[in-house]
């Protein structure tokens, strides 16, 4: 008797999780998680896609804007980004769609300067190492969770120093040295498989979807603006 109570009970609890998820609005509702993980890497390609994009289209254009006024290019870049980083919920799709465009156009506007210092080949290596690094870290992410799961709190604390790091060479004129590109590359290579590991914790809804691609298309940015400096030095 008391196994019968216990099924309606689950069946109750079911029927109306279906009736929830069947009121919110098609963006908002819970996916599988198959559907959750192809969305992540539909997002990010966009994402990609999109930064390339600008970098084909306004490479001479930007440049003209950061030597008007490099001040006022710096502040905005940082404007966008907070901007589209307040606006970003991560319960609400469409605030947080808009919220990762808004910071892939800014972060596209300031590559698209990065690169007019290097030679395409030299990208194009930097572009294939990235990808490996990015292929090879969320393979083992998805193996490995847990392992990458607890590193949260050493990866914080040491992007924090890196930070502060790189910040003290650029306030000194100084060039980052290659040992500081390289502890970078260790970092954001182990944040990949990270935010891959914690993506798979969220709910499975479009809108989470859309934030873990957020935090993987920052990891790649980095990652790839530091193999690509570190490779411009050895030439």
């Amino acid at each position: 008797m008391e196994n019968m109570n216990n099924m309606n009970n689950y069946e109750n609890d079911n029927m109306q999780n279906w009736q929830q998820q069947e009121e919110l609005p098609s963006y908002q509702r819970e996916l599988s998680r198959g559907q959750y993980n192809v969305l992540i890497g539909v997002h990010l390609l966009y994402g990609l896609a999109l930064t390339a994009f600008i970098c084909m289209k306004l490479p001479y254009i930007m440049p003209q804007i950061y030597s008007v006024h490099p001040v006022a290019f710096t502040v905005g870049f940082f404007a966008i980004c907070l901007f589209g980083g307040v606006i970003g919920k991560r319960e609400n799709y469409i605030l947080s769609f808009i919220s990762y465009t808004i910071i892939v156009l800014a972060f596209g506007a300031s590559l698209s300067l990065t690169l007019l210092f290097y030679p395409v080949y030299l990208i194009f290596i930097a572009a294939i190492l990235t990808f490996v690094v990015v292929l090879t870290m969320t393979v083992a992410a998805v193996f490995m969770p847990n392992a990458f799961l607890s590193l949260g709190k050493v990866l914080f604390i040491s992007l924090i120093g890196l930070v502060i790091a790189e910040l003290t060479c650029v306030a000194l004129g100084l060039f980052i040295p290659n040992f500081l590109l390289l502890i970078g590359i260790f970092i954001f290579s182990l944040y990949v498989g990270y935010d891959w590991a914690r993506g798979q914790q969220y709910p499975s809804t479009p809108s989470y979807a859309c934030y873990t691609a957020l935090q993987l298309y920052m990891d790649i940015f980095n990652l790839f603006i530091r193999i690509l400096r570190l490779m411009g030095r050895r030439r």
